[in-house]
């Protein structure tokens, strides 16, 4: 109890899903209902239906406390409309201002999610013991992991927003689609924001995460002898060291025989 009031956590995870539900709420009104609205996509049942479905992906989200659904299924489900209506993203609908906004409350939504699922584990017991290593000076090696996360944090704004910036907002690129694409723009403007999300989930995934994930997942060394040792035993035989210790015990047994 710190001044006055207890920790309860109940009341902290309510709290921690109606800011999550907010911020989700404000991307799905940014992203998908006010440019519906401005470009008048929601006139049939089945518009509606499937703009209205990220909210079912949030609230799934929320009931379940899945990072998963939060940080992966319910922006997939935001981008699905504009698969399916590119105009929703044309570029008459965002100007470099709301783009600016829209990129903020995106970002804002999944920092902001990633933190209040902290929220859901456990409380830790009342009584606890630091450790005696609480008071040494933080190592080398946890110095650099939590620079390679900030990094990693920076990249995961910065990429995605110049390539989205760069599809729609280059005026080489959007006079390049006026003149080959003429009627189309708004198709081909959407493709190629698909396309440059893609293209940064597979650079993220494939070279930032694997060229650091000894510097992420664990110390280097030990990361680098783990790696040595589950590629060794994927051979299907054991190592030398094995028939060396096989044939001393059968020496050895030889000679117990022999001395009785």
């Amino acid at each position: 109890m710190t001044g006055g009031f207890a920790f309860n956590p109940t009341r902290w995870r309510a709290f921690a899903d109606a800011v999550a539900f907010a911020l989700g709420v404000n991307v799905w009104i940014s992203v998908i209902l006010l440019p519906g609205l401005f470009v008048g996509t929601w006139r049939t049942p089945g518009a509606l239906l499937l703009g209205f479905a990220p909210l079912a992906v949030l609230l799934v989200g929320l009931a379940r406390r899945s990072d998963s659904v939060l940080l992966f299924a319910f922006p997939a489900a935001v981008l699905a409309p504009t698969a399916v209506y590119p105009d929703l993203i044309a570029s008459y609908v965002y100007g470099p201002v709301r783009f600016a906004l829209v990129s903020a409350s995106v970002i804002g939504y999944l920092f902001g999610a990633s933190y209040l699922s902290s929220w859901y584990e456990p409380v830790e017991p009342v009584s606890t013991r630091p450790l005696a290593s609480a008071s040494e000076p933080v190592p080398a090696r946890w110095r650099r992991r939590f620079r390679v996360y900030a990094g990693l944090a920076l990249l995961s704004v910065a990429v995605p927003v110049a390539l989205l910036w760069q599809v729609n907002f280059a005026t080489e690129g959007q006079a390049f689609l006026r003149e080959l694409y003429l009627g189309r723009v708004a198709s081909f403007t959407a493709l190629l924001n698909l396309a440059a999300l893609a293209l940064w989930v597979l650079l993220y995934w494939s070279v930032f995460m694997g060229t650091l994930r000894p510097h992420r997942t664990g110390d280097r060394d030990l990361v680098f002898a783990l790696s040595a040792l589950r590629s060794e035993s994927r051979r299907g035989r054991p190592r030398p060291v094995f028939y060396v210790g096989v044939v001393a015990a059968l020496v050895f047994m030889l000679l117990l025989l022999a001395t009785r």
